[in-house]
Formats: structure tokens, sequence, C-alpha cells
């Protein structure tokens, strides 16, 4: 009888920590797929910031002293921050799971 009340002490207590793994898991993931739209935007910024570069190339007063390669910088890292970000959520995934924000996603991006 001891050994089976221990059995199932151990059940519990490894029950009870592998939901709540699960749960802060599936919970992560959803706070970070509802970002996921919003940080695609940055993808939009990067490419505005193209422009602004060439601005600041030909015009460099109308930067206020910021260097044209810095716009440049800037359009790259949102870009690739955009782009990794939807790539860490993709391997985040629990499994059986899908992106539960998955239609304010344009089909044809990332």
């Amino acid at each position: 009888m001891p050994r089976y009340l221990a059995r199932l002490l151990t059940a519990i207590v490894v029950g009870s920590v592998l939901s709540a793994f699960y749960c802060a898991w599936h919970l992560t993931f959803f706070a970070l797929c509802m970002f996921r739209p919003v940080v695609n935007l940055l993808a939009i910024g990067g490419v505005v910031m193209v422009p602004f570069s060439i601005a600041a190339f030909v015009k460099p007063e109308a930067a206020n002293g910021m260097p044209f390669w810095a716009f440049l910088l800037m359009a790259i890292g949102f870009v690739g921050f955009a782009m990794g970000y939807s790539k860490v959520v993709d391997w985040f995934t629990p499994p059986g799971e899908s992106d539960p924000f998955e239609r304010y996603r344009r089909r044809d991006w990332l």
C-alpha cells in the first residue's frame, strides 16, 4: 500500500508540474501570436526607411545630423526583427497548435 501511495503522490506532483508548464507554454504562445500582426508592421516601417535614407543622403541637413546609413540600418533592423519574430514564434509553437490569429495576417507575407 505505501508503494501505491508514493506512486500516487509522485503522479500528482509530476502532473501538476507538467500542467503548469504546458499552461505557461500555451499562454506564452498565445501572447506571442497576438503581437505578431503588430510586429509585422515593422517590415512596412523598414520599407519606408529606405526613401528616408535616400532623402538624408541627398539633403543631409534634413536629417538633423543623422547619417543616411543610420536609416538603412534601421530598415534592415526593422525587417530583420519582424522576420525573426515570426520564425521564433513558429519555433515556439506547442505540438498540435496553430496560430489563433492567422486570420489577421496576409497570406502572401512571411
